[in-house]
């Protein structure tokens, strides 16, 4: 074995012969060119597989790099808010039965509890996450557990080639994301599996079994299925037409097998005509049961009805069995001349109670 003392020496070159040679300096060593070293050790260990050696201040030691992500899961009972887990003060998720709760929905300021502003139904499933702050790596490929903009990094601040985001804050691949579309949980996607503010979110928080909700009124364009059990149905529409010079007939047709009240309206000047009607219609092939009034202002003489619907019978207080010969009775037809000499408007509408 060779050994060199301290001292001073101009220049020495030092030659070890043999692989199975020891070289003990004594003092601080500076060596210049390549140096190849094939097992390095601390202590009397080489560490174990994915160690790195960390500075303890007094010296070094093998240490492993820390867990990405802890998961804590917790059911949560009646009336609970608190819930103990150790984390890292600002990272930190939590979720309630896969729902994430923004920060302003909790406190989580000790690192060692969280705690809910509202209280726990019972039994929902409270998923807290927390992710590691500490930066593992050098200059260039620096490791860290949380990635503000990364998409597809594995641990990066920027970076959008390397494998996985487990957490992004802006990416829409990113598992967990507070504003992806596309992401398996998200806070303000229509499309998430689990969402707090779209309509039609898969879970619904808040109700089980069948909620009897009472709402005011309801419009709407169409449903589906037969309708039986709806009751309350109003159907209402309106419409115009536009009436040229000289005589014609207009008309608008409505759906057969409803009960209506019908109007009709035109306004100008030295010209009124107007017509209503309540009437019930079965088939369209027999006469429609109800009654009709019409007017119209003579004097003027601008708009002038020539003739109303002639489907409609009737007599108050009395049971009939006349059945004249009528089709499309659910169509509506009027004359109606124009003396104006220019194209006027005349409006109608109805609306069904079924």
């Amino acid at each position: 074995m060779a050994k060199l003392l301290s001292g001073r020496l101009p220049k020495l070159n030092v030659g070890i012969s043999s692989s199975l040679s020891a070289l003990n300096v004594t003092g601080g060593v500076n060596i210049v060119g390549i140096t190849t070293v094939t097992s390095i050790s601390s202590g009397s260990t080489t560490g174990q597989s994915g160690q790195y050696l960390q500075s303890t201040g007094i010296g070094i030691t093998w240490a492993s790099f820390p867990t990405l992500r802890n998961v804590s899961t917790f059911v949560a009972t009646s009336g609970q808010t608190s819930f103990t887990v150790s984390y890292n003060v600002g990272f930190v998720d939590v979720y309630i039965n896969g729902v994430r709760l923004t920060e302003s929905e909790y406190t989580a300021s000790n690192g060692t509890s969280i705690v809910l502003n509202e209280a726990c139904f019972g039994e929902e499933t409270v998923d807290i996450i927390s992710y590691n702050t500490t930066s593992n790596g050098s200059s260039g490929n620096s490791n860290i557990e949380y990635s503000s903009t990364a998409g597809i990094a594995t641990y990066s601040t920027t970076a959008g080639i390397a494998t996985n985001a487990t957490y992004s804050t802006s990416a829409g691949i990113a598992t967990y994301a507070s504003t992806a579309g596309i992401a398996t949980y998200a806070t303000t996607a229509g499309i998430a599996t689990y969402s707090t503010t779209a309509g039609i979110a898969t879970v619904a928080q808040g109700l089980t079994g069948t909620p009897n909700i009472s709402v005011g009124t309801v419009t709407a364009t169409s449903y589906n299925g037969s309708g039986s059990n709806l009751t309350g149905i109003t159907t209402s529409s309106t419409g115009s037409w536009t009436v040229t010079s000289g005589s014609n007939t207009y008309s608008f047709t409505v759906p057969a097998n409803r009960n209506y009240v019908m109007w009709m309206r035109g306004n100008i000047p030295n010209g009124i005509c107007v017509w209503n009607a309540t009437v019930s219609i079965t088939n369209t092939n027999v006469p429609v049961l109800g009654n009709q009034y019409a007017w119209y202002y003579d004097v003027g003489n601008q708009l002038v009805l020539t003739s109303i619907p002639n489907q409609i019978i009737g007599t108050s207080g009395s049971i009939i069995t006349t059945s004249p010969a009528v089709s499309n009775t659910n169509t509506f037809s009027f004359g109606i001349t124009n003396n104006s000499g220019t194209n006027q408007t005349v409006y109608y509408g109805y609306s069904s109670i079924q």
